[in-house]
């Protein structure tokens, strides 16, 4: 697959948005191509291919620097 490396960080809800311990599995998934971010849950992101997280990205991610 072509363009950047997707960035995947697993979050908490509690306390919100922070990092998961590495490897947990957490409970929210951010993905990100540098520019846009999407929130997964878990298993959305487990049954996604790279494919599909792109066009997801592409389709309803948010920009960073928008406010």
């Amino acid at each position: 697959m072509s363009g950047s490396p997707l960035e995947v960080t697993r979050l908490l809800q509690n306390p919100l948005g922070h990092p998961a311990p590495e490897g947990e599995r957490g409970d929210i998934v951010r993905v990100s191509d540098g520019t846009r971010a999407i929130y997964l849950t878990p298993r959305e992101y487990d049954e996604a291919t790279e494919q599909q997280l792109r066009y997801r990205l592409a389709a309803e991610g948010r920009t960073r620097f928008s406010a």
